[in-house]
């Protein structure tokens, strides 16, 4: 009898199981390993579990500590003032920092220097003010007998995504059980014209993780000196799992054009989020994105955007996700506010966009080069 086709929360549980099992029988390097190369769409719940483990080496506590953004997280001086959506990432870092200092963690002879390594690291944020005050023994390397270079070529011939060939597989074998959602049908006219496939969910964003990418200090740069209009051209073609963390940076910006946060909005799929009352209702693969769709609502709402004299009306800006989602319940209603078109210059395609991404072609380049 063929086995019944997972939800998205029930392949959140089995891969969560899958990658604590591996885990837990893992030797010292590989969790080091892990820790350096996994998928960032791995649940914080994860990391919050390992980071909460006494046999996990003081060194690769230490490299989770920056990889998960500590640098960043430095800029806030109390725990009030860190973003909700950063919040799951900045707790691990607290943890991490709380415990170490402690001397919580074992000491397996593995060595690591958070200023010495190809991740994210102390001096990655120059332009930020610093609130908050590393202390002295994070920033120290860790002497050890063995020094496990996570990045070494042969670790690329034989881990994916932190995980051995044969584990990695496995986690593989889950997400292909997956069911996909029911989405409108190829060509649905009640869908509006948008080329779609009949199996489709909308994009998800993650939780921030700037910090453990070494593309972000080129996006930054760049969208720190963005013209408005460029900034649009992202929200309206950025593929969000490649930008999340810039789409994110970006409706954190009450410069951000309210057209511009309008785009994204639709882009993200808001209608397929109509029939789950709350958040809570929302399959847990989607509840963070529900939660930043929330948070457009309430900054449109309350005006907390710039205009910048830029428009967006879904007759012309036609997302790529549709807008309605026929035979879908409606239990929470999108409000009005978000189906009024904004008057203003309508920015379309350029030759000089990079389409997949938003990005003009030279930064896009730039950008794949130092993600490698």
């Amino acid at each position: 009898m063929e086995a019944s086709p997972l939800t998205p929360d029930e392949y959140e549980r089995a891969s969560r199981t899958l990658l604590q099992e591996y885990l837990l029988q893992a030797s010292p390097a590989q969790r080091h390993i892990y820790v350096a190369r996994r998928n960032h769409d791995d649940s914080p719940e994860l990391l919050a579990w390992l980071a909460g483990r006494s046999e996990l080496d003081r060194a690769t506590a230490l490299l989770m500590y920056w990889s998960l953004g500590a640098a960043w997280f430095a800029q806030y001086a109390s725990d009030g003032d860190v973003p909700e959506h950063e919040r799951d990432a900045y707790a691990i870092v607290q943890g991490i920092e709380q415990r170490y200092l402690a001397g919580f963690y074992a000491d397996h002879g593995l060595a690591f220097d958070p200023c010495n390594w190809p991740g994210p690291s102390a001096g990655d944020h120059p332009g930020l003010t610093m609130r908050r005050a590393v202390p002295d023994t994070m920033l120290a390397a860790v002497v050890g007998a063995r020094a496990v270079d996570p990045f070494a070529e042969v670790i690329d011939e034989t881990f994916d995504d932190g995980l051995p060939l044969d584990w990695a597989a496995q986690l593989q074998d889950l997400a292909a059980a997956m069911q996909p959602d029911r989405g409108p049908a190829l060509g649905d006219d009640v869908a509006g014209d948008v080329d779609i496939y009949a199996e489709a969910v909308p994009p998800m964003l993650s939780p921030v993780a700037m910090a453990s990418d070494a593309g972000w200090p080129v996006l930054e740069s760049f969208l720190r000196q963005a013209s408005p209009q460029q900034r649009h051209q992202v929200m309206l073609f950025a593929e969000a799992s490649s930008l999340s963390d810039a789409l994110q940076w970006l409706l954190d910006q009450p410069s951000l054009a309210a057209s511009s946060a309008l785009a994204l909005y639709w882009n993200l799929g808001a209608s397929w989020y109509v029939p789950f009352a709350t958040i809570e209702d929302v399959p847990k693969s989607h509840r963070y994105t529900a939660a930043v769709l929330r948070q457009i609502e309430q900054r449109l709402a309350e005006g907390a955007y710039a205009d910048h004299g830029l428009g967006f009306d879904l007759e012309w800006n036609r997302p790529r996700f549709p807008t309605r989602w026929p035979g879908r319940e409606v239990l929470r209603a999108i409000p009005a506010l978000m189906w009024l078109p904004r008057p203003g210059q309508i920015v379309e395609e350029s030759d000089e966009v990079d389409f997949i991404s938003g990005l003009p072609e030279d930064i896009a380049e730039a950008l794949a080069n130092a993600r490698g």
